[in-house]
């Protein structure tokens, strides 16, 4: 399969046993990066990078921002040393990380950081992201271009209240959620996002470059009744490829990422009319 490269950049936003669900989803070979910190995530390529400012809307910052297929995030470590210094247990409430229960201003309240939105490249439409009926529903548009185009969603992960440490995810096999709705014309990946697959310059959590981007899983069998969807960090089921294409270090944990790729020169749109609820660690 033909991989899906992703170049990262600041600014945007934007599988059996285990408990697998064999069913609705696919090992993918593209990437992306997850959301981090405090904002940037995104999506430019078939992988991305994915160190997180990720934000609701898409604007760097504590609300959002995006790299190429991850995010990009905010806050450093304290020394010169790349990549997040100290690793914290998830924020209360664990494992949940987010069942769209609250919300503020019409944004999720994420105890664990927050949303991002991305789309790449420029002039591609960014999705809608919001919160009803208890769920997280994601809607787009988006007609074919020249370029294959990248766009997503996603949560980042704060590990301390300061928004400078990843999150220890060693006490858990993955993370799962609930989804539904329809998807047209386009494909679907998932990506956890870690501090190995995160680009510095964008996310002081991160110790890669703009040439990082996490592993990836292709959705591959969404339908209008919620399937839980179980991603392990690592082993059989688990996304995979990624630069490096290194399983991730689920100790140093910087989002969660849902992508929709658009082929280049798509002659019909891509429609998107999801939702993703109850997002949480498993054991």
């Amino acid at each position: 399969m033909k991989e899906l490269r992703m170049r990262a950049f600041f600014g945007i936003l934007g599988l059996a046993g285990a408990g697998f669900l064999v069913s609705s989803v696919t090992t993918a070979v593209g990437c992306s990066d997850g959301g981090s910190l405090t904002g940037t995530a995104g999506a430019t390529g078939t992988g991305g990078s994915s160190a997180g400012t990720a934000g609701t809307t898409g604007s760097a910052g504590t609300t959002g921002s995006g790299g190429n297929s991850g995010g990009s995030g905010g806050g450093g470590g304290a020394t010169g040393t790349l990549g997040c210094q100290t690793s914290a247990l998830p924020p209360a409430p664990a494992p949940i990380i987010a069942d769209f229960g609250l919300i503020d201003g019409g944004a999720p309240v994420i105890p664990i950081g927050g949303t991002f939105t991305y789309a790449s490249p420029s002039g591609a439409p960014s999705p809608v992201a919001m919160v009803t009926n208890g769920g997280w529903h994601i809607t787009l548009n988006a007609p074919g271009m020249t370029a294959a185009q990248y766009i997503g969603v996603g949560i980042y992960f704060n590990g301390d209240t300061a928004g400078l440490q990843c999150v220890d995810g060693t006490a858990y096999t993955g993370i799962e959620f609930n989804i539904s709705g329809t998807v047209t014309n386009c494909s679907v990946q998932y990506s956890t996002n870690d501090s190995a697959h995160s680009n510095n310059a964008t996310d002081k959590k991160g110790s890669g470059d703009s040439t990082v981007y996490a592993p990836q899983a292709t959705l591959s069998a969404i339908t209008a009744t919620p399937t839980k969807v179980q991603m392990p960090f690592t082993g059989t089921g688990a996304p995979s490829g990624g630069n490096p294409a290194l399983a991730i270090v689920k100790e140093k944990l910087t989002g969660a990422q849902w992508q929709f790729t658009v082929p280049a020169a798509a002659t019909a749109a891509c429609t998107v009319d999801i939702v993703i609820d109850d997002v949480a660690f498993y054991q």
